[in-house]
């Protein structure tokens, strides 16, 4: 008997799994059922599509159901069957229907074997329209009961699924993280690294030289340590995960920096953690540090500074960035160029410096307690100061944004789309009202005593300021300096090798601070004005 080549006497089968629940045994059983039937009808299967994908979620590329549309279109078949038609598809009568006209001008027909449907039947149209939307509306309620079960397990602090990160484990059967017998070790080492405010460059290169690897056997990377450091159950926390589409167009879902808040306004705990919730906003603190801001995408590392005033002080002569060669700041562009390209300048690192710092309390001491700087410049101090009072007003704003959004969604189906009909339903209202105002007060009331808790006096007093910026790290002193400055363009000066005192050091800055034009490029007393009136004993002191 020679090989059947007439489209008419040929059929492919489709078969499908989407999930654990039908195994490869099923889809042995779904084949043996349709091969019976393709011998009863007298055909020859030519091909069998097989895959393992959702048929239900928007954007999933599955190229075998294509194969076997395109083999239809193409002509070389004229039948496909599947098991059942949810098999096939479970997006609804739009995908079916298309099928089907295509199909239909083809002079094709799709068999569904166990729904006993047969498209080359007009009658039967209806039936596939039923079945099709049934399967549809099967799908979306089995999303939407998965998602709320898993946003249940989450509020109540139970691990979702998937693997926690590295350093823990969820054992079977079990709902908390714990520490993972042969990795916590590692990841602590990772934590003391971070702690240590090392580069995650660094970190990743100490373990491949000890010879450490990844979960996946793999070597460790930069990116990895970070990864770590900002997810919030390597701290013990639920994370909140967002929905977003991938290059392809299906939908995925991806952890968050945040952690979930709970009812209470409390971060939701998930068990045991490799770091503390107080470690979590120390290393969280020092890769802000080390992170280059205004980025689009991503976060890109750069070297800490060297100094007070990099990337901040400009040369007076051609306006390029200032750098720190021992005592001096010196013009990059005559360093790095010649003195073809700009003549010079160069300033003493310790009296620029000072000059500077009066700069800066002068400048936050003018500020008012609404100003939007000295909100800025107040949270910054907090987190320097106390960054585990620092994270929990993070989550606490977001607890209070979150029930904020609550209490609006509620009003608005009480007073707009009137769901809560009848004495019953009012009542319903008013408790859940009453329980989400409750929640807010809470929450409020907490960030007001972190608020409180906070000495912003020290903001205020020009002594304790003085005092609180002479010991303060380069770093903080670096990100409390770039809230209020742009940069500042120092002027030449009269001579060259020429000192000057302190008073005409400052005259020659001319500032861009923020929230104002750039200073006149000219010498101007004017700008010790309100430094002498502040700061008097550190002008005598510098004098």
């Amino acid at each position: 008997m020679g090989t059947v080549t007439d489209p008419a006497k040929l059929c492919d089968l489709y078969l499908r799994r989407s999930s654990l629940q039908d195994d490869k045994t099923t889809l042995q059983a779904h084949e043996r059922d349709l091969r019976e039937r393709a011998a009863r009808e007298g055909l020859t299967v030519r091909k069998i599509w097989k895959e393992e994908l959702s048929a239900f979620k928007a954007g999933v590329k599955r190229e075998e159901f294509d194969g076997a549309i395109s083999a239809v279109l193409a002509g070389v078949v004229r039948h496909v069957l599947v098991w059942k038609l949810d098999r096939l598809s479970r997006r609804g009568m739009g995908q079916v229907g298309q099928v089907l006209d295509q199909f239909d001008a083809n002079g094709a027909r799709l068999l569904a074997h166990m729904d006993g449907l047969d498209s080359s039947i007009p009658q039967h149209r209806g039936l596939f329209a039923w079945l099709a939307e049934q399967a549809r509306s099967e799908s979306y309620n089995t999303s939407t009961r998965t998602r709320r079960t898993k946003a249940e397990k989450k509020i109540t602090g139970a691990w979702p699924g998937g693997q926690p990160p590295y350093g823990l484990r969820v054992r079977k059967g079990k709902t908390s993280t714990e520490h993972h017998p042969k990795e916590y070790e590692p990841a602590r080492r990772i934590a003391a690294g971070l702690l240590a405010n090392k580069a995650a460059g660094t970190i990743a290169d100490e373990l491949n030289s000890d010879g450490l690897t990844t979960r996946r056997g793999g070597l460790w990377r930069s990116s990895t340590i970070t990864q770590l450091a900002h997810s919030p159950a390597w701290a013990g926390l639920m994370p909140v995960h967002e929905r977003y589409t991938d290059a392809r167009g299906r939908e995925r879902w991806r952890a968050t920096d945040e952690p979930l808040i709970g009812l209470e306004g409390a971060p939701v705990r998930v068990g045991a953690g490799v770091i503390t919730v107080g470690e979590r906003a120390h290393i969280l603190a020092g890769l802000r540090s080390r992170t280059s801001e205004g980025l689009a995408t991503g976060r890109r590392g750069k070297p800490a500074a060297q100094s007070l005033l990099s990337g901040l002080l400009k040369c007076g002569r051609c306006g390029g960035g200032m750098t720190k060669g021992g005592p001096q700041y010196r013009c990059y562009t005559r360093v790095n160029m010649g003195k073809s390209a700009c003549l010079g300048m160069t300033v003493s690192v310790e009296e620029i410096d000072d000059v500077l710092g009066a700069a800066f309390m002068n400048r936050v001491t003018s500020f008012t307690d609404s100003h939007e700087l000295f909100q800025e410049l107040a949270r910054r101090w907090l987190s320097y100061k106390d960054p585990e009072a620092d994270a929990r007003r993070t989550e606490l704003t977001h607890a209070l944004d979150n029930a904020q959004s609550r209490l609006d969604g509620l009003d608005d189906a009480f007073y707009v789309q009137g769901r809560f009909q009848g004495t019953k339903g009012q009542h319903r209202y008013e408790q859940m009202r009453s329980a989400i105002a409750g929640q807010i007060a809470t929450v409020r009331n907490e960030l007001t005593e972190i608020g409180d808790s906070t000495d912003l006096m020290i903001l205020r007093d020009w002594e304790l300021l003085n005092t609180a910026w002479q010991e303060a790290d380069l770093t903080h002193a670096r990100s409390l300096l770039r809230v209020v400055l742009h940069s500042v363009r120092l002027l030449p000066p009269e001579g060259p090798g020429k000192r000057c005192s302190w008073y005409k050091l400052y005259a020659r800055c001319c500032f861009h601070w923020v929230g104002e034009k750039q200073q006149p490029l000219k010498l101007d007393w004017h700008r010790l004005d309100g430094v002498t009136r502040c700061l008097p004993e550190l002008i005598e002191q510098a004098a």
